[in-house]
């Protein structure tokens, strides 16, 4: 019997070791990759290192990662209005880890540059180079009595509904629904509380489990859940499930 005990706690010591480095290792090469700006290499490192131990600082990096990574992908795409939304919510998050609080930082420069971006006028280069090549005053004087015709509403009509449709394409990110969902729970005030992500259902919200890590009489830690909480992407609408 004692032999067997021995036993058993040699193997919890080798799977403890395992656990460990894996997680340390998974961990440096994630702040690594945040390093080089590759946010979502970084973001898988991370989310390998959580599923080995579920700690505040593997949350808060993936989370991190995963607006800035958004952020990146639409900048380049120059579609810098999306982009500055995503940076504007790394910028606001509570980093409270030094590779965390380093990420808003680039957050926040980022955030600066796509609303820069945005708000550059688009040249014409053509009618610019048509107006300098243009140096006959008869040609000049022809085009000035020519009648200058009013915009078309159908134009205007289009306008709208194309800034109508991109708006509605926003839809709500995994990361902001979580944010929702930590202060219709009132999370700041519970610190011993956690959110995890669960699953995305036939609706298409986004369902995230709020628990409690408790410790039973034998010194095993289990979830003790909080409550099930879902978001709707495109009313921002956080309820319970029962």
């Amino acid at each position: 019997m004692k032999r067997l005990l021995i036993f058993i706690l040699m193997m919890a010591l080798i799977v403890s070791g395992c656990t460990t480095r894996s997680y340390d290792s998974n961990m440096e090469l994630g702040k690594s990759q945040v390093e080089e700006e590759n946010y979502l290499e970084a973001h898988e490192a991370f989310e390998l290192a959580y599923k080995e131990d579920q700690t505040r600082e593997t949350k808060e990096l993936m989370e991190l990662c995963v607006l800035l990574a958004d952020g990146m992908k639409k900048y380049e795409e120059q579609d810098f209005e999306a982009a500055q939304v995503f940076f504007e919510d790394a910028a606001a998050y509570k980093a409270n880890h030094e590779k965390g609080k380093l990420m808003v930082q680039k957050a926040i420069g980022m955030s600066s540059e796509a609303g820069e971006a945005s708000a550059e006028p688009v040249e014409d280069t053509e009618a610019e180079q048509s107006r300098g090549e243009s140096e006959d005053p008869t040609i000049e004087s022809e085009e000035e009595d020519k009648p200058v015709e009013a915009p078309a509403t159908s134009k205007l009509a289009d306008k709208g509904n194309h800034e109508s449709n991109k708006d509605s394409d926003k839809t709500l990110t995994k990361a902001q629904a979580e944010n929702l969902v930590k202060d219709y729970a009132d999370m700041e005030n519970y610190p011993q509380l956690q959110i995890q992500y669960d699953r995305e259902d036939e609706k298409g919200d986004y369902i995230f489990q709020v628990f409690e890590m408790a410790n039973d009489s034998k010194g095993s830690g289990h979830k003790a859940t909080w409550g099930w909480y879902g978001v709707n992407k495109k009313t921002k609408e956080v309820y319970e499930l029962m």
